[in-house]
């Protein structure tokens, strides 16, 4: 990805997460002002000014998403896939329909950067590997269940 700051995802990134999803880092503030990252992936964007994301609803980072409404989430891929997405979220869904322990949050992007440095070039980027195929299923399960929301059904909160 080229140098890219704007306050929408440039058509690379959109095309790629209105059909895939990544390992990201989402940075949260807790409640004594300090920054908290946890990795998730489960990403989806109906449009490209907002995404949804599953996450664990029980979690600090869901719970510093409730308070605060600041998040960033920041992507490391292959071939100097480098950014990071700025935004205020909220809660779409407290419980997802095919797993109650996962809530959707809605990211409204008002910021993206491209991180890219002038000095060295990424490679390869965070990768998780399933520990059985049962836990890939649940996931393509909760990325289809993101995926099948409209970007009407997002903007209709």
């Amino acid at each position: 990805m080229s140098k890219y700051h704007g306050d929408r995802l440039p058509p690379v990134l959109y095309e790629f997460f209105a059909a895939d999803t990544m390992v990201g880092v989402v940075s949260t503030v807790d409640e004594d002002g300090f920054p908290r990252g946890a990795p998730m992936s489960q990403f989806y964007a109906p449009g490209d000014r907002v995404m949804l994301m599953a996450a664990q609803n029980k979690s600090a980072t869901y719970a510093n998403v409730v308070r605060s409404g600041r998040i960033a989430l920041t992507f490391m891929g292959a071939n100097n896939l480098v950014f990071t997405i700025q935004g205020t979220a909220r809660v779409f869904k407290e419980s997802m329909q095919s797993n109650p322990h996962l809530g959707i949050l809605v990211v409204a992007i008002q910021e993206v950067n491209s991180n890219e440095a002038c000095d060295v070039v990424v490679t390869g980027g965070i990768s998780t590997q399933f520990v059985s195929e049962r836990w890939q299923q649940l996931l393509e399960t909760w990325l289809a269940e993101l995926r099948s929301y409209t970007l009407d059904d997002v903007m209709a909160l």
